[in-house]
This record gives structure tokens, C-alpha cells and sequence, in this order.
């Protein structure tokens, strides 16, 4: 075992958890994509096939789906590429936080328990087997900060650095803000460092911009999404605002800028920038108190849900299951990871007299914690949006650990105290409007929808009838059932369906149109 580098055994471990994860996964939402990820397995394929991004801005950022359509192109159109290229990406980020942890301490201890902690975290693995760009985007982030904290400094390595953080933000596009402590970390007194990180930094994400210019002619940094993920977390209800689901209530939100005359994509996008902007100017404190809260959000331990619940596909596998427990209600990691990572807070604060070079070290991880928290707290909390900061979150735990194990009497003291007020505070319950969601519903009727996506219409009538029969009112997965069923020819089925739904809206015009055009067709009349 001596034999073996620390980085070796993290290395494997987090092989052979990702591997067991993959091989022992079943479930509908890890066999089909969904949502999000199902709009980046049609765009890989598109890509794959030659055709292109569809027409007008990039309305994600493009990495992930560039690289879905790079494997499938190489390989053809399977699941299992990405979900291989990304158990080794995430096994590459938990050698990093190690490396990392090594720099910023200089103790094997530290380093091996940082790599073992990104190795045996829960939600990396899951988001791991995901077709989502989280995944990239962490191992992207974590080698910016190997890179930055790396020694000898060079030229070489600062242009790594900013273009890992350049590509990162391709991915996840609030990676962009590790420009700020990373550019400042390379440089080490020469500012050509600096200068040489946020050009390799800019060119990928001037390519975007370039892109997004030449098809609209309007000056999109990015991606098309920002304004309305920023008007999500940013409003006078934005506990109600984060439980809007896919469906009906997402599309229109979406189009509410075409209502009020703003057709293209940029001048939609600034529509709901300007909105926070008129909201935190008509409401600083109902603002400030938004930003504060959504701090002490990004503190709770459980896995705050998005487009899907963790803690409802988490029995699709055994290990997953095992990894993401919660014994007595304490979700883990992070009901550990948050109170040692404060704990590991305490020890920077400490380090920066231990002379510049250690100082240089804990500011530049401290500055990487903060700008990856930020997002978090900008925009909105969930569990997926989090993810990239969680092998920060490791190296400072590691960190705190051995601060808690070494420190003794009275110097313990302060330490204790911060660790047990931040379990506090992760384990206080919260209650939010999307815990009121039946993300098993919304599970099977996003299966329907990728069914239907790919023409399988039997399946789709399968998927939507578990949703409705989970939320009986579920009038998208109800009404999307029927016209597949339309589409089988199986109208008196249809028919069933809708008058079903009419029990809970009584005065919905889609549903009497559709049982119209049905009773005319039943009656000779034009068919439906």
C-alpha cells in the first residue's frame, strides 16, 4: 500500500463507485433523459448528424451538447459515452481536490480524505451518470484551481488555467467568475501571468458571443438563459417562482416577453434582467433579504430538487442509495461537509500567517469557495447548480478534520462552535413551495415526452398514465395522454382521459375542443 501514490487509491475508489453506480442502475429516469438532459441528447444528435445548432442564440451554453455530439459522432448514439467519459471526469476531480488539499496543507492526511470525500459524494456520482453539463463543469472548475495553486508558476499554466475556466464557463456558465481569484492566483507578482490566463480565458467565450452575433446581430455573452434564471431567484416570491415545473407554467413564463413586445432572443433576455433590476430598485430590502435567504438555502444539506428529485430516483440504484442516506432526516454529505468545511474556514483564516506563500494559497481557495458559492445565491439553489462547488467543499472539510483531531483544550474551542452552528443551520428545517411537487408524477410524464420525442407513442401512453395516476389533475401529462392515444387510434381512450381531466377543470377550452372534434368524428363528421 505504501507503494501506492494517494492518488492512486483516490483514483481507483472513485473508479470503482462510479462503475458500480453505472452497472447497477435501473430506473426510468436513469434509462431515459430527461428534460434538460434530454434537450442535450437531441442536440448531440443533431450535431452528430452534421445539422447544427438550431437556428438563433445558443439558449444553454454549448459545450456539453458539443461534446454529446463529438461521442456520438465517434461512437454512435449511446447512452453510455458520455455517461463513461463522465465517470472518469469525475474521478479526475476528486484526484484534483486531493492535489489540491496537498497544496493548500502539505499533509497526506488531508490529502487522501479530500479525494475520498469528491470520490464517495453522492450527488457528484449521480450528477456523474447524468446527461447534464454539471459534471464537466466541475472537473473543468477543480482543474482551474489545480492549475492555479500548482508549482513552479509559468506562462503555460496560466494559459491552461484561463482557458479550463473560459471552457467551464461553456459549460456552466457562472464558472466565468473564477476568473477573478484564479487570474489573481496565477499572476504571483507578473502580471503577464494574469494578462496570458484572461486571454485563454476570453477566446472560448468570444467564440460564443461571435456565434450568438452572427446569427441574431444582437451581443449575447453566452447563452439566452441568464436573464430569466437571474429573474427566478430575483423577485417578490421567489420561493413560488423556483417551484415553477416544466408545462404550461414554464411556457408561459417564457413567452411573457413576446406578450409584451420583445420578439428576439437577446432583447427577452434583457426583459427579465431589466425586471430584477426594477425590482431591487423598487424593493432593496425585499431584495437583500431574497440574497439572504438563499445563502442560508445553500446551507441545507438535503439536495434542494430542479427538474427532478434526488431523493426519489436515489433507489435506482443500491449504491446511490447507500451514498446519498439520511439517517434520522441528517442528509448526507452535506450535513458533514458543511460544518468541517466551516471548521476548514477557521484553519485558512489561520494559515495567512503562516507566511505569503501560505496566505497566497488560502486566499486563492477561499476566493474559489466564495465565486462558486455566488452563483448559488445570485440566482437560485438546487442541488445541481451546487454541485460544482462541492470538491471545494471537500478540501476545506478535509481540512477542518484535522483541525477538529489535532486542536485540544481551549483551542478546540472556536472551532467546536462554528461546526455545531453550521450543522445548525444545515439541519434546521426549511419548508419550500417545491417540496409540494410530486416529482414521481413529473418524473414519468417527462418519460412520456422524451417517448413521444422519439415516436413511440405506446410508450409515451404508458409513461403519462403512471403521472396521472400518481397527480389524478395533472392536466399536462392528462392532455398529452389523450392525443397519444388520439394518435394510436384508440379514441374512445381519448375520450376517458379528457372527461377525466374536466372534473378538475371544468372550463378548459383545450380539453371540450379536443372531446368535440371527437363526438363529431364518432358521429361522421370531420375527424379529429
Amino acid at each position: 500500500m505504501s507503494q501506492v501514490p494517494r492518488w492512486g487509491i483516490v483514483l481507483a475508489v472513485a473508479l470503482c463507485v462510479r462503475g458500480a453506480y453505472l452497472l447497477t442502475a435501473h430506473g426510468p429516469a436513469f434509462e431515459a433523459p430527461l428534460i434538460d438532459a434530454d434537450y442535450y441528447d437531441f442536440l448531440g444528435e443533431q450535431l452528430a448528424r452534421g445539422q447544427g445548432f438550431p437556428e438563433g442564440p445558443f439558449w444553454q451554453p454549448p459545450l456539453y451538447p458539443m461534446l454529446l455530439g463529438a461521442l456520438y459522432w465517434l461512437g454512435g448514439h449511446s447512452l453510455w459515452w458520455p455517461r463513461l467519459l463522465q465517470a472518469v471526469l469525475g474521478s479526475l476531480t476528486a484526484v484534483l481536490a486531493a492535489r489540491v488539499a496537498w497544496r493548500l496543507s502539505g499533509r497526506p492526511a488531508v490529502e487522501l480524505i479530500a479525494g475520498l470525500l469528491v470520490a464517495l459524494h453522492g450527488p457528484l456520482v449521480f450528477y456523474d451518470g447524468e446527461l447534464l453539463s454539471t459534471s464537466l463543469g466541475t472537473f473543468l472548475g477543480a482543474a482551474a484551481l489545480w492549475l492555479a495553486v500548482r508549482e513552479p508558476p509559468s506562462g503555460w499554466m496560466a494559459l491552461a488555467c484561463g482557458a479550463c475556466i473560459g471552457l467551464g464557463a461553456l459549460a456552466v456558465a457562472p464558472l466565468l467568475l473564477l476568473l477573478l481569484p484564479l487570474g489573481w492566483a496565477v499572476a504571483r507578482s507578473r502580471p503577464i501571468r494574469a494578462a496570458l490566463c484572461v486571454v485563454a480565458c476570453a477566446a472560448p467565450v468570444l467564440w460564443a458571443t461571435a456565434f450568438n452575433h452572427s446569427r441574431t446581430g444582437e451581443w449575447l455573452l453566452i447563452s439566452a438563459n441568464g436573464g430569466i434564471n437571474l429573474w427566478l431567484g430575483n423577485n417578490a416570491d421567489v420561493d413560488r417562482s423556483m417551484a415553477i415545473r416544466p408545462g404550461a407554467a414554464w411556457e408561459a413564463l417564457v413567452d411573457e416577453p413576446s406578450r409584451q413586445g420583445f420578439h428576439t432572443p437577446g432583447a427577452q433576455d434583457r426583459y427579465f434582467t431589466r425586471k430584477v433590476f426594477v425590482f431591487c430598485r423598487e424593493q432593496p430590502l425585499r431584495c437583500v433579504s431574497n440574497l439572504i435567504w438563499k445563502a442560508r438555502l445553500l446551507l441545507v444539506a438535503r439536495e434542494l430538487p430542479r427538474n427532478e428529485d434526488l431523493y426519489v430516483v436515489r433507489s435506482q440504484s443500491p449504491v446511490l442509495w447507500a451514498l446519498t442516506a439520511r439517517p434520522g432526516g441528517v442528509a448526507l454529505p452535506y450535513a458533514l461537509l458543511w460544518p468541517l468545511a466551516a471548521v476548514g474556514g477557521v484553519a485558512l483564516w489561520r494559515k495567512r500567517k503562516e507566511g505569503a506563500e501560505q496566505a497566497r494559497r488560502a486566499l486563492t481557495v477561499a476566493g474559489t469557495a466564495l465565486m462558486l458559492a455566488a452563483p448559488s445565491i445570485v440566482f437560485f439553489v438546487s442541488g445541481r447548480y451546487r454541485a460544482p462547488l462541492a470538491p471545494m467543499l471537500c478540501v476545506l472539510a478535509a481540512l477542518g478534520l484535522l483541525v477538529l483531531w489535532e486542536s485540544r483544550g481551549a483551542a478546540r474551542a472556536v472551532p467546536v462552535g462554528v461546526a455545531l452552528a453550521v450543522l445548525g443551520l444545515s439541519l434546521w428545517p426549511v419548508r419550500l413551495a417545491v417540496d409540494s411537487v410530486n416529482f414521481e408524477a413529473e418524473l414519468q410524464y417527462a418519460v412520456g415526452g422524451r417517448r413521444a420525442r422519439l415516436g413511440d407513442d405506446a410508450g409515451a401512453v404508458e409513461a403519462w398514465r403512471l403521472a396521472v395516476e400518481r397527480k389524478p389533475d395533472y392536466l399536462e401529462a392528462g392532455f398529452n395522454l389523450g392525443l397519444a392515444l388520439e394518435r394510436l387510434g384508440r379514441p374512445e381512450e381519448a375520450v376517458r382521459a379528457y372527461q377525466s381531466l374536466l372534473r378538475w377543470y371544468p372550463s378548459e377550452p383545450l380539453l371540450r375542443e379536443r372531446l368535440a372534434q371527437l363526438r363529431d368524428a364518432a358521429n361522421g363528421g370531420a375527424s379529429p
